[in-house]
């Protein structure tokens, strides 16, 4: 019985020794290894590493895992070996607390509440990074909760001596420092800070580094001068269409808050900032899918005060610049979903003003401005001009020169993807507009591109005081001396755009003054005013003129061809349903022609032209777009037609006094529904003093061009007469004649029809073609067969003549008049 009670009572007692010792050896070792630690650590590294360590005062707690130690000297032991990163410096005082020694040694978790370097000096370099083709790369678990730096020196390059951070006279104070492994988000966050550093030198990546010559911040602000964001390698190296260069002579942050989801800030300045973007030529760049941000930015003001921005294409040659802006925004935001919008961000107010800009639009032309400024909702630009920087044989040049242009109440934005534009107003003051026209233009074939989605509102649009001007080979083609345009209410959107106007309008005032056009070779048109409103346009003082004399015409022209003098004072267009563009339609209600007085010369000296002369209802069936005019009137004209014949001793004259007419139903059969038939009805004074009547109709649908025209000529002297019988009969008559009439009828073929003549004391002279003198035998012998009166209603002469068709309608009509009169007085 003694003896099994004693086993037991062994074995507890065994065990309770060895546990004993146990707990004995794990108290012990801790300060055992402390001890260790403190006396050997230095050798350790120096033995087992390849580096040499020198300090004092080393301490280390295993159990509170602080650590402290003064005046570290570290270096390498063979500092020409590359393959090992160079680390050469000092350290007056390192200090770390609440180090977790035992999760940093099995699980390489690197976590402490503090860490406190004093006075470091030290350069690191380094070393290739190895290939580690089977190693997952695991982002090291380092969590710091307070970080103090004083009074350093610190400079990092990479394998190549490339300087990866150089910084002088560093203090770093970060408390309760806050990571986020999401990239989405800020990675780094902190409650207080306190930062100064000098001669700060960051490479940010392998394409851009970062230099200031002074950073500080504290007390949520900061402060950087001499900021530059500098690229370090060739253009051809960057995977990007544009390189930046950035500087600033300061940048300063007032106010502002960082945490993991956010960056919030007060005031953010930039003085002298200086930008400068070159090109690297490349059309098309990888793209890279990030994952999409979820942190918000918001700004109360940025400014940039005193700037400069230069932009170089990949040769180095400048493609804008801007010598000096201010530019102020307000209640800026900036987050996942502005970021999906064209314009990333928000904001409220704005106050830009920017002077001397350029802008090389491409290689013939360039933008220039003298000033900016943009306050809230009101733009003004002070002489904007576009140049021209180069001459072109396949593209028009344009030279335009403004003193301003106001853009009152900006209230344009973007929603999502979608540009709205929307104006209260745009005045364009005094702009001078010239446009040197190419004589080849190059036919762009249009690509099958898709218009962005839009919506713009624009109150009035004006242009005040303009000028305008265009030359073709020097030679001016069109002048304006002052034009004025005012639209109101103008609309457009993606679907208008694609319209022939690619803008609607609510109504309109263009007016225009000394007009003068080169028409041609042989004309210029000249116009002293002009006046638009709605469907209503007037021009006054309209003038198309030769530009040479008769004579003068006659040795430049190649064939007989007419010489055009027209003037008039007064025309009224009313318009109805007109449309101008790709698809042009002309549908007007009125035309009104008031005082026309048009010369109209034909000398018959110059070689025949034979090319086919087509009638009006074929000439108007040829108009390739739809016309329709309801009425033109025209009223108090004067019409005068003189032909001049080689060998004619007088030159053919007719005249037309106090011409008025009404034109019905002017059209080229193209717009369905309206009727195609013609009607003109005119009464005018024949040589001043014979009143007439003339009714002409014909159906622009009638393929063979027929046509009825009935004349009625009263108390037509004989004298008026002999000015068209004597170049055309070689006689002239003497006489009483109490009318002329006719009633004719033809087509493309001739003319046809009855002539009337009534006369009294009828007496013919015939004369010689050669010099217009009386043949008195010939004379006295016809005039035994001319009945010289026709008493009562006179029978009328049936005529029909045969049209030459390198002849007009106009001397069909006159040589069907002419062979009636021949029938009567030969």
């Amino acid at each position: 019985m003694t003896e099994k009670t004693t086993r037991p009572s062994k074995l507890k007692k065994t065990l309770m020794i060895i546990g004993g010792i146990i707990l004995l050896l794990l108290l012990i070792i801790p300060f055992a290894l402390d001890f260790y630690l403190k006396r050997k650590l230095p050798d350790l590294i120096n033995d087992k590493t390849a580096y040499n360590l020198k300090l004092d005062d080393f301490n280390l707690s295993l159990f509170s895992g602080n650590l402290t130690a003064n005046n570290i000297f570290i270096n390498n032991k063979n500092t020409k070996d590359s393959t090992v990163t160079q680390i050469n410096g000092t350290v007056k005082e390192l200090k770390i607390e609440n180090f977790n020694i035992w999760k940093a040694v099995f699980s390489k978790t690197y976590k402490a509440k503090d860490v406190l370097l004093s006075d470091p000096n030290i350069a690191v370099v380094f070393a290739p990074i190895k290939d580690k083709k089977n190693e997952k790369n695991k982002k090291p678990d380092i969590a710091l909760e307070n970080i103090i730096v004083s009074n350093g020196n610190v400079k990092i390059q990479n394998k190549n001596r490339k300087t990866l951070f150089n910084g002088q006279n560093v203090n770093i104070k970060l408390i309760d420092i806050q990571q986020s492994e999401d990239d989405s988000k800020i990675p780094i966050a902190f409650k207080e800070f306190k930062i100064d550093a000098q001669n700060v030198i960051i490479t940010a990546n392998d394409f851009y580094q970062i230099n200031a010559t002074k950073i500080s911040a504290k007390n949520k602000t900061l402060e950087i001068l001499g900021f530059h964001l500098n690229p370090i390698q060739d253009a051809k190296n960057y995977n990007a269409k544009n390189i930046f260069d950035f500087a600033s002579e300061k940048l300063s942050a007032k106010n502002f808050v960082i945490n993991q989801d956010s960056l919030i800030v007060d005031e953010i300045d930039f003085v002298k900032p200086d930008l400068k973007v070159t090109s690297t030529g490349k059309k098309s760049v990888k793209t890279n899918n990030k994952k999409e941000i979820d942190l918000k930015i918001g700004l109360k003001n940025i400014n940039f005060s005193q700037g400069k921005i230069l932009v170089l294409q990949s040769n180095l040659q400048k493609t804008a610049s801007i010598d000096n802006f201010n530019f102020k925004l307000s209640d800026i935001v900036f987050d996942k979903k502005t970021v999906k919008e064209k314009i990333p961000f928000r904001f409220t107010n704005h106050n830009i003003e920017a002077e001397n800009i350029y802008l090389k639009a491409d290689q013939f032309q360039a933008l220039k401005i003298e000033k900016i400024k943009s306050e809230n909702q009101d733009i003004t630009v002070d002489k904007f001009q576009l140049i021209p920087i180069g001459k072109s044989s396949h593209k028009d040049i344009l030279d335009i020169k403004t003193d301003k242009i106001l853009i009152t109440k900006n209230q344009s934005k973007y929603i999502g993807q979608k540009l709205n534009l929307n104006f209260a107003g745009i005045d364009v003051v005094n702009p001078k507009i010239t446009i040197h026209s190419s004589k080849h233009k190059s036919i762009k074939k249009k690509k099958g591109k898709t218009t962005p989605d839009f919506q713009a509102l624009i109150g009035k649009f004006n242009i005040i005081n303009g000028q305008f001007k265009q030359y073709s080979d020097g030679i001016e083609k069109l002048s304006v001396a002052k034009f004025d345009v005012n639209l109101n209410q103008i609309k457009s959107d993606k679907n208008i755009f694609k319209q022939d106007i690619p803008f609607e309008i609510k109504s309109r005032l263009i007016t225009a003054k000394n007009i003068n056009l080169n028409a041609g070779k042989h004309y210029r048109l000249k116009l002293a005013s002009l006046k638009n409103q709605g469907k209503q346009t007037d021009l006054q003082n309209f003038e198309f003129l030769p530009k040479y004399s008769r004579k003068a015409f006659s040795k430049v022209i190649a064939k007989e061809e007419d010489l055009y003098t027209i003037r008039t004072k007064h025309i009224a267009i009313t318009d109805k349903d007109s449309k101008i563009g790709k698809n042009t339609v002309i549908n007007l209600e009125k035309i009104i022609i008031n005082n026309l007085d048009c010369n109209i010369y034909h000398d018959l000296a110059p070689p025949d032209d034979n090319a086919v002369r087509y009638l009006f209802s074929k000439k108007l069936r040829d108009v390739k777009f739809p016309l329709f005019v309801n009425q033109i009137q025209i009223r108090n004209s004067d019409l005068t037609y003189e032909e001049d014949a080689e060998n004619a001793n007088k030159p053919g004259k007719l005249t037309f006094d106090d011409f008025n007419a009404t034109i019905k139903n002017v059209n080229n059969t193209k717009i369905k529904g309206l009727p195609t038939l013609i009607t003109v009805d005119s009464d005018f004074k024949f040589y001043g003093t014979a009143p007439t009547t003339v009714n002409w109709k014909f159906d622009v649908n009638d393929l063979d061009d027929k046509f009825t025209i009935v004349g009625n000529i009263q108390k037509l002297s004989a004298d008026n007469a002999n000015l068209f019988v004597r170049p055309y009969l070689n006689v002239t008559l003497d006489g009483k004649i109490d009318y002329v009439k006719f009633d004719y009828y033809g087509s493309n073929a001739g003319i046809a029809g009855k002539f009337y003549f009534k006369y009294k004391d009828m007496y013919v002279n015939f004369l010689n073609k050669k010099n217009g003198k009386e043949r008195k035998i010939l004379t006295t012998v016809a005039n035994w067969f001319v009945r010289n009166e026709s008493t009562g209603e006179p029978e009328h002469v049936t005529i029909e003549k045969k049209r030459d068709p390198e002849r007009s309608f106009f001397n069909m009509l006159w040589q069907g008049f002419m062979e009636g009169l021949k029938k009567y007085v030969i």
